[in-house]
């Protein structure tokens, strides 16, 4: 296959990819007014297409293909080590999100997801999970006894 078919095909494949990295060129754009997991993500997808864009370029001057496969791989690994980035940001903005909201809820103690201090042990209601009926309160289960 010659180089102009795959810079063709790598173009309109750049081209139909707008419905990802036109959102995260937003996100980027609104600045602290997104999480800093979102703009690690959105900063990991402009990535990967910009690299893609830059391999299809690649492929229409005369540079071999081992150069462009270098440029793929340089981006496929900058993507990869932004997501990663982007989901432990996502987890320890989870965490904090559920610590705050544990703080602020008077009564309760933190949410299962949570993360617990040193020494401190999950609550015994939420381990056990929803205490049964008095039997006083059900109803008898046997027709004779419905009777009296």
């Amino acid at each position: 296959m010659s180089h102009g078919v795959m810079a063709l095909g790598v173009t309109a494949v750049c081209l139909a990819g707008n419905v990802w990295y036109l959102p995260a060129y937003v996100d980027l754009r609104a600045g602290q007014d997104r999480p800093r997991s979102r703009r690690a993500a959105a900063a990991g997808v402009l990535t990967g297409w910009g690299s893609a864009a830059l391999a299809g370029l690649l492929l229409l001057t005369p540079v071999p293909l081992t150069a462009v496969a270098v440029v793929a791989a340089t981006g496929a690994a900058a993507v990869g080590c932004l997501g990663v980035v982007g989901r432990l940001r996502r987890i320890r903005e989870r965490r904090e999100t559920a610590a705050f909201t544990a703080a602020l809820t008077p009564g309760r103690g933190p949410s299962p997801g949570a993360v617990r201090g040193p020494g401190r042990a999950p609550s015994p209601h939420r381990a056990r999970g929803p205490r049964p009926k008095p039997a006083r309160d059900r109803a008898p289960a046997d027709p004779a006894e419905r009777d009296h």
